[in-house]
């Protein structure tokens, strides 16, 4: 029998059973003393010159990917940084070029590459461009002068700004003038050496970098953003093998190569098994990355403040607005705290996971909740820290 959501002052159950990233909310919450500190971190970067970039590191639970979709949805926007969420890319550097074109399509990303290109054409190709881009594909697609018009193209794209390499004016004009054939991106486009990759050979860094200068040019943005969840894991391995901590750490230090030569920001969210790897694999790069320390976010416990302001704060969006209720966290108790454990409530995830099951077994239970029935659902979920020792 399904809880009577309404008996709890409830439309709908504010938690998510399994409680891992953000929930579907256009308003994100973070603990006051967390969000100060991200904020002073993204106004340094805004400021500083060298490498852009932030590791946010925290055990499982603790609040990582909700950090990243955070400073997706809240923070980088207000800064005109257009963010680019990566949720376990792989370790290679060219995973991160197809994780990244796949987001924006290879139509999009074609056409900002046209549009650029536009005001840097001749007087022939300018009435090609006239006529716009659909138009300026099919042309070209039946045009006996393709030679010529694929030419020009690759001129004008070096005449952007976006490149001065030869080799790499000539892959974008390819990605350009092969999308109506092929419109959309695969993953062996990315790998360089392959036949008819889109990367320049030994060029993955320049390459990468005219991709971010398309998108800045193209959308008008300062800074682009790459918010990178769980990069130093491949798939659902938790142990890298010395080949991919090699490549790894090779890709990681292309990425903080990028944040120094273009206007790109990095944020990435390992657990400490993965600081633990990357600080004694190559403690230097670690280093540079963070600033020593500079731009290492460890992410505290939630304290019980918070955990009270994060129950209010997802209760508050699924309440009722004609239901009068006695307090602000109706149908937990005020003191809900005290039944759970230290190692419960501090955990976001442990937490809201808690709550979900409290709200959905509620069928029976006296509101607000009793403390009994809060540690029996913890109990079922979570073994208490008395029952471990």
């Amino acid at each position: 029998m399904p809880t009577d959501l309404g008996r709890l002052g409830l439309s709908f159950n504010p938690f998510e059973p399994s409680a891992t990233g953000a929930p579907v909310r256009h308003d994100l919450w973070l603990p006051q003393g967390w969000k100060k500190k991200l904020q002073e971190l993204l106004n340094s970067l805004n400021t500083a010159t060298g490498v852009k970039a932030i590791a946010i590191s925290g055990a499982y639970g603790s609040g990582k990917s909700y950090i990243l979709q955070w400073l997706h949805q809240n923070e980088f926007p207000c800064r005109r940084v257009k963010p680019f969420y990566f949720d376990n890319p792989g370790v290679q550097f060219y995973d991160l070029a197809n994780a990244l074109l796949r987001q924006i399509g290879r139509k999009d990303f074609a056409k900002f590459i046209w549009e650029l290109a536009g005001n840097n054409v001749s007087t022939y190709q300018g009435h090609l461009f006239a006529r716009g881009f659909e138009a300026y594909l099919a042309t070209y697609k039946a045009s006996r002068q393709r030679g010529v018009v694929f030419s020009e193209l690759q001129d004008a794209i070096k005449k952007t700004g976006i490149t001065t390499d030869d080799e790499i004016a000539h892959r974008l004009a390819r990605l350009v003038a092969e999308t109506p054939t092929k419109p959309y991106f695969e993953y062996r486009d990315f790998i360089a050496g392959k036949a008819d990759t889109l990367v320049a050979e030994r060029e993955e860094g320049p390459y990468f970098g005219a991709i971010l200068r398309t998108l800045r040019l193209g959308a008008g943005i300062q800074a682009v953003g790459f918010l990178i969840d769980e990069f130093e894991e491949v798939g659902l391995q938790k142990v890298l093998s010395r080949r991919e901590a090699h490549e790894y750490l090779i890709t990681l230090k292309r990425l903080i190569n990028l944040t120094s030569a273009e206007d790109l920001w990095v944020v990435v969210a390992l657990t400490p098994d993965g600081v633990s790897k990357s600080t004694s694999l190559e403690p230097a790069l670690w280093e540079r990355f963070t600033g020593s320390e500079k731009y290492h976010f460890q992410i505290p416990p939630l304290q019980e403040r918070d955990a009270v302001e994060l129950v209010r704060f997802r209760i508050e969006g699924a309440r009722d607005a004609t239901t009068k209720v006695p307090t602000a966290v109706h149908p937990f108790p005020d003191d809900f705290c005290q039944a759970l454990e230290p190692t419960t409530f501090s955990i976001p995830r442990r937490l809201v996971k808690v709550c979900f099951h409290a709200v959905n077994g509620a069928e029976r239970e006296a509101v607000p909740f009793s403390h009994s029935y809060l540690k029996s659902v913890q109990q079922r979920y979570y073994r208490s820290e008395s029952t471990e020792e």
